[in-house]
């Protein structure tokens, strides 16, 4: 299929001939619907499903008048240039203007992916000259809501041998998330060399994951015409999934950023000078406490993957006492890069506190380093001093914001330069 017009597309748009399904992503405006609609007009046996297919009407016995007129009623809507128009198409007449035959298998086909089944019935159950209804759980389906009633005209159009290249737009509007994944499995295993299916969509749950480059990223240049790249690795995917989520982990209910530390006297001192400076979305990740790197090589490792799949490979980065240099070590590093990784020049997290509040909490006389070197040689063995634990509390509480004033601390100047 090749769309081309200078008027409206910076170049001519390509879809190959040997594959059978593709998906246009992209955000409002971008062309996705003018390029669907180019596609019916191109080739006769197409057509398009647009966002106005949520009406049904015509519900029961087929009418005679409708399926006369049939023919006329897709031409006109092959002419329409937005999609901005009542359709005059009934879709519950194209379904029961169908034979008992051809039924079936939509009804089959909608049944081995959806959870409430799709049957018909009398209206009355008692007259078999009443006429018949489509239901979904005991309604009919003009009781439906629009996210349902809009699956039939899909359902209906995917069974028709006489369209060869079905054009779906914005399939996910009115579902569900879940129902979203229901609709596009049933969708995309009909897709055969008799049955091509492009989509535009604004849904994650409709772009192909199995044949990456079956996606499509649409957008308007500065002369307003319409741009379509071809996905070609899964970097370019997950950013995309990542737009239409609304570039926010934390919609998941996932940590925006992640920062790994060594232990919970780093975690509580850290999370209180990340406050004080206003770094939000954070996760303190403590990883073992002790000097136990290698603990936090393990814990960086399960977010970072050899082959950077991770969402979290520009999202984390780690603070962390002299390491060793070991495989597994530059691994690490490989993964994240250096200007994630702080590695601090001091073995312990006291000796970043400021020294106005160690002096105050500890009492105890010397320079900072030596008053630091002095605690954590006596610690364990005099009752009188604060445990690290407590003594991370007491800092924490004690620490201001003109504290993180102190250009020669390099733990602090490390969290300004976190975004």
């Amino acid at each position: 299929m090749r769309i081309s017009d200078p008027q409206f597309y910076q170049s001519t748009i390509s879809l190959p001939d040997n594959r059978n399904f593709f998906v246009l992503v992209g955000g409002n405006n971008s062309g996705k619907s003018t390029i669907l609609r180019a596609i019916m007009r191109s080739s006769s046996d197409s057509y398009l499903i647009d966002v106005n297919r949520t009406v049904l009407e015509g519900e029961g016995a087929p009418q005679e008048g409708y399926e006369k007129d049939y023919g006329a009623y897709i031409n006109q809507v092959r002419s329409y240039d937005d999609d901005n128009k009542k359709k005059p198409i009934k879709v519950l007449q194209d379904y029961f203007n169908l034979n008992d035959s051809e039924r079936q298998p939509i009804r089959d086909w909608y049944n081995l992916f959806f959870p409430n089944k799709i049957y018909e019935e009398r209206k009355n159950p008692l007259n078999e000259a009443s006429p018949k209804l489509l239901k979904i759980n005991g309604y009919s389906m003009t009781k439906q809501g629009s996210g349902m009633r809009s699956t039939l005209e899909i359902f209906v159009k995917l069974f028709d041998p006489k369209i060869r290249i079905l054009c779906i737009d914005e399939p996910e509007m009115g579902l569900e998330p879940s129902l979203q994944k229901f609709l596009y499995q049933a969708i995309r295993a009909m897709t055969s060399k008799n049955k091509k299916v492009v989509i535009s969509t604004h849904s994650h749950n409709f772009l192909d994951h199995a044949f990456l480059t079956n996606n499509y990223i649409t957008c308007r240049n500065s002369e307003n015409k319409i741009n379509v790249e071809r996905v070609n690795n899964f970097e370019v995917l997950r950013h995309t999934i990542y737009q239409l989520l609304g570039n926010s982990l934390s919609d998941l209910l996932l940590p925006e950023k992640i920062l790994i530390l060594e232990g919970p006297s780093d975690s509580r001192f850290v999370t209180r000078a990340l406050e004080l400076i206003g770094k939000k979305g954070f996760k303190i990740h403590p990883a073992g406490g002790n000097g136990n790197t290698s603990a936090a090589i393990n814990a960086i490792t399960q977010f970072i993957s050899v082959n950077n799949d991770s969402p979290y490979k520009d999202k984390t980065w780690v603070l962390v006492d002299r390491i060793k240099d070991s495989p597994a070590t530059r691994l690490w590093i490989r993964n994240l890069g250096t200007d994630k990784i702080k590695i601090l020049s001091k073995n312990g997290i006291e000796f970043f506190y400021p020294n106005r509040i160690l002096k105050k909490i500890l009492q105890l006389e010397g320079t900072h380093e030596q008053l630091v070197n002095k605690y954590l040689k006596e610690e364990k063995g005099n009752s009188l001093l604060p445990s690290k634990t407590d003594l991370a509390r007491k800092v924490s509480s004690e620490l201001k914001i003109s504290d993180m004033d102190d250009t020669n601390n390099e733990l602090f100047k490390f969290l300004k330069t976190l975004p």
